[in-house]
């Protein structure tokens, strides 16, 4: 049946045509072809031999860069013929130089078996039988695995994981390899993204450490889909600046598009459905998953609906024993299954034969993972069909509504932290262990080598030796072993109760929450029911039943702040991003119904926490948004928990990643804030760089996530808005309406002065500024800052002085007195601005400990009032029991007077008139550092009495020599 029947069918059946949205067809593209590369004679007939005539555009252009001696990435989409790439760029290579050899890394091993079948014929045609290529991984035979070694083949096969663990710890054995190493090819590339990429990229920079030590520089071949940032990510990886091939010349079939929103039933039981529908009607069907439960749900829903079918369909995901992956994928290739149903672990380059139509159960997160997987289908120049059934799930929903944002959308950009703590150390003591480190590889591992290797010396990991210079050997035997590249912890085995067999394997991470006592295991349509979880051994001991039920782990978490990096002021709130502490406790399970997923129980569970470091920020809401929303009779927990669910729903849109890959917890009362906060983290251990960008796009991010729960059409919450299908404490409580109100707060939409209390009494803002007096020359010596500033919203708009943190600056004015200059600071400057605060001996302000250091401590993480701080204001009303305005002092000791007030230089920001703006901050400025010379040369200001208008002396007693000693807030006082 042709494909155009099938979408008829979705628009008209009963059990699709509600939740049709929308279909579009992709038109075909042409063909485009390049100049031929400069091939030699006897390679060049080979593509021509083998069923190519010609090489697309974007293949002429990577080899010719190539050939040039650039690294390149290649990243264009799915089935393109990037293989041929750097199939054809070896072959040059080893006519050239027959002794050369090549690495191939692939993030899966099913991927390097299949790349092996598509190598054979070329090499046999260009270079004859002597030349091999093998694959050596976690499969490979003890036998083959000693054969390869002793004499390494022109091209190996491999993966990340073996290179790290079986390979370069054991690099002698590689000398043939490492000596005459002239490619490294790594393919799918865009898989190295998160604490993985950065896991290779330390990999890497061991790999050109060893290479090097044997006299050989290799170049970088990479091959990705295609990703928003190229030439940034593949730099990034491999430490090397990439030359970007991201033009396709391939030609692409005709491809249709259908949107689906179910909202009666179950979209994942409706994927089953029209899974089985497609097999009956002859077309071969792929359905990927977001998950491995769901992966096997649908495995049983389908053999359920379709009886026939239960030996042509199979599931296929991770933690399947490898022979049984090798079988599954042998029958897709040969047509022997007419469907499989898979998560992310067939979405890459594995030839699985011809398919005709892909069903996404649930958007896949990403632009990319959407086209990846949707590339897995018409090959050959076949029409193919993608269908995506959207989940109720903030993202999906989105979806549903703009269906022409899903078309339009650019491919995400992939993130990747090269200096990630976390890895680094712990790729440190494998490097030692392959060669002893020396403070020379600084090359590899930049500047802060010295640090680390200190760190790493004194934690045990690393020895010291006692020569000059040093050099540094591993701590322990085998650190390799110590080093889950793919942070997942060490895996779990299950084993069948019955025969003892394992039946799978589940990472120490998911085990606690899929496979703990009680749990329903899934495996290719069979229910196990999970007896014992073993943590000793990392056993799980389960036996096969027949239920009618699947279950959820319920966790709770808590989060502690290890140390503020960076801050700033958005919007009305201030968000910082640091590094954090996590620790989850499963704390029980829930039984659904299946179908249906209707909750059946709630059962407790005692399992030991888990705890790890990552990166991530928090936005601190204020005191006068929680009041509010109270005062309105809403929930303010319940609205913080929603913003937290529909904000990680939203963060793909800005960031290359799922809603998995980070986490989230919201307090209504943070100990270390000392106010209401969420916090949105990296679910990796030391973090993978989603927290820097989401703290870089909060003000984005809060304002889409707004306009998401207002326009979703429930009245009080639901999947498509604010709930979490990963909820720890079951989607409890949750308040839509109080979530719409505190972001309404948060991205200013509703001023903080109509937030306020009305009642609410306001302390006196700073006094207004007055004319400098005409001042001597500024004396020589230490190295003293005069220091004030201003700010772009008025206290009231803020709603009042105790949010003056949410104030923010629009300009700042030292004046220095080593330098005897005036410097001015806007916004964007005031990293610079609290660098030079930091180098003075002494800080002299005025009201500066009250005001302008809390509308500067939005900006950092720096306790400033531990700086060698004097506030003129704080020591006057210390003496007099009262406080004095700036202006009122300046006309009554230097007799001059003041020319604007607070308002007025707000008012001169918003209009953009900054020379005035920052004129009249200097003169502020001007004033205090006069006052202070006043009373330091003279011993006494003046000032008038309010009642009787005289004009009287203020005595003080300052002594420069005494205040660089004892200043309030320094940390030399004590």
């Amino acid at each position: 049946m042709s494909l155009s029947l099938i979408i008829e069918y979705l628009k008209n059946h009963r059990d699709f045509r509600d939740a049709f949205v929308h279909d579009r067809y992709l038109s075909p593209q042409e063909a485009a072809y390049g100049d031929e590369p400069p091939l030699r004679p006897e390679l060049a007939a080979v593509p021509a031999r083998l069923g190519i005539p010609q090489l697309y555009s974007h293949q002429s252009e990577a080899l010719r860069l190539l050939f040039e001696g650039r690294n390149i990435v290649v990243a264009t989409p799915t089935a393109s013929g990037k293989t041929l790439v750097y199939t054809l760029a070896m072959l040059q290579s080893l006519l050239e130089d027959p002794g050369s050899r090549h690495l191939y890394l692939s993030p899966l091993k099913a991927l390097a078996r299949d790349q092996i079948k598509q190598l054979a014929p070329w090499l046999k045609e260009a270079l004859g039988p002597p030349a091999r290529a093998e694959v050596y991984d976690g499969d490979t035979s003890a036998y083959a695995r000693k054969k390869i070694r002793s004499a390494p083949p022109e091209v190996l096969l491999t993966n990340p994981d073996m290179l790290h663990r079986g390979i370069m710890a054991y690099h002698e054995s590689w000398k043939e390899l490492f000596s005459r190493l002239r490619y490294v090819i790594l393919d799918e590339v865009h898989a190295y993204r998160g604490i993985f990429g950065s896991h290779v990229n330390q990999i890497i920079r061991r790999l050109k450490r060893i290479a090097r030590s044997y006299g050989a520089d290799p170049r970088f071949i990479l091959l990705s889909a295609t990703v928003h940032n190229p030439a940034e990510f593949a730099a990034q990886l491999v430490g090397e600046d990439v030359a970007v091939v991201e033009i396709p010349g391939a030609p692409r079939a005709g491809q249709h598009v259908v949107l689906l929103n179910p909202l009666a039933e179950s979209p994942s039981f409706l994927s089953a459905k029209l899974f089985a529908e497609c097999i009956r009607r002859g077309r071969r069907t792929i359905a990927f998953t977001q998950s491995r439960v769901l992966t096997e749900l649908i495995h049983v829903w389908v053999t359920q609906l379709s009886p026939e079918l239960k030996d042509r369909v199979s599931s296929y995901r991770a933690g399947f024993m490898p022979e049984e992956r090798r079988v599954i994928e042998r029958q897709l290739a040969r047509g022997t299954l007419l469907g499989v149903i898979s998560t992310s672990a067939l979405e890459m380059g594995i030839d699985i034969g011809n398919l005709d139509v892909c069903i996404l159960v649930g958007y896949p997160g990403t632009m990319i993972n959407t086209w990846q997987r949707g590339g897995r289908v018409g090959r050959a120049g076949r029409e193919s069909l993608i269908v995506l059934f959207a989940k109720p799930d903030a993202l999906d929903q989105y979806f549903m509504k703009h269906p022409e944002a899903f078309f339009e959308r650019s491919f995400e950009a992939a993130v990747l932290d090269p200096d990630n703590a976390y890895v680094v150390d712990k790729h440190l003591p494998c490097a030692a262990a392959e060669i002893p480190l020396t403070l020379e590889d600084g090359t590899y591992w930049g500047e802060g080598l010295p640090l680390r290797l200190d760190k790493l010396e004194q934690a045990g990991e690393l020895v010291r030796s006692a020569d000059d210079p040093p050099t540094w050997y591993p701590g322990r035997r085998t650190p390799h072993l110590q080093v889950d590249i793919r942070s997942a912890g060490e895996p779990f085995t299950i084993f069948d109760r019955e025969t003892g067999e394992a039946v799978g394997t589940i990472d120490g991470i998911r085990a606690f929450k899929e496979c703990h006592p009680g749990a329903v295991y899934l495996h290719r349509a069979a229910q196990y029911l999970v007896d014992d979880l073993i943590l000793a051994k990392r056993d799980i001991v389960a036996h096969r039943e027949h239920l009618k039920y699947y279950t959820r782990a319920r966790s709770e978490k808590e989060t502690e702040i290890l140390r503020i990096q960076r801050s700033k002021p958005a919007g009305q709130f201030i968000v910082r991003q640091g590094e954090l502490k996590v620790t989850e406790v499963v704390s029980g399970f829930e039984k659904r119904a299946m179908p249906g997923q209707t909750l059946m129980g709630v059962y407790p569970l005692e399992l030991p926490p888990t705890t790890f470091e990552t990166i991530g920020f928090w936005i601190e809401i204020d005191a006068v948004i929680k009041d509010f929303v109270e005062r309105k009779g809403l929930h303010f927990m319940g609205g913080i928990h929603a913003i937290e669910h529909a904000s990680i729903g939203m963060f793909p849109l800005f960031a290359l990643c799922d809603r998995n890959d980070v986490g989230g917890i919201c307090y209504p009362h943070h100990p270390q804030v000392g106010k209401s906060a969420i916090f949105i983290y990296d679910g990796h251990p030391g973090g993978v760089g989603l927290a820097q960008r989401g703290f870089d796009m909060v003000l984005p991010l809060l304002e889409k996530t707004y306009e998401h729960v207002r326009d979703c059409g429930c009245e009080e919450g639901c999947p498509s808005c604010i709930h979490s299908p990963k909820c720890g404490s079951g989607n409890k409580p949750l308040d839509k309406a109080a979530a719409l109100l505190i972001l309404e707060g948060l991205i200013g939409r509703i001023p903080l002065s109509d937030m306020a209390a009305p009642e609410e009494e306001e302390a006196p803002g700073p006094a207004a500024a007055a004319e400098p007096a005409l001042s001597p020359e500024p004396r020589r010596g230490p190295r003293i800052l005069y220091f004030d500033l201003e700010t772009r919203k008025t206290a009231q708009e803020v709603g009042g002085w105790r949010n003056t943190h949410l104030m923010r600056v629009a300009v700042a004015v030292l004046f220095d007195a080593a330098l005897e200059r005036f410097v001015a600071y806007r916004e964007e400057e005031v990293d610079a601005l609290i660098a030079h605060l930091q180098e003075a001996e002494l800080i002299v302000g005025f009201n500066i400990l009250r005001f302008d250091y809390a509308v500067l401590g939005a900006y950092t993480s720096l306790d400033l009032k531990t700086l060698p701080t004097f506030d003129i204001l704080e020591d006057i009303h210390r003496r007099i029991g009262f406080r004095l305005g700036l202006g009122h002092l300046a006309a009554e000791t230097l007799e001059s007077g003041k020319t604007a007030d607070g308002l007025q230089a707000v008012e001169w920001f918003r209009r953009g008139e900054w020379e005035k703006l920052t004129e009249y901050c200097q003169n502020d400025v001007a004033v205090t550092r006069d006052l202070f010379q006043f009373g330091l040369d003279h011993g006494h200001l003046v000032y008038r009495e309010r009642r009787e208008q005289r004009r009287v002396r203020l005595p003080v007693d300052w002594r420069l020599e005494d205040l660089l000693k004892r200043t309030p807030g320094d940390p030399r006082k004590e």
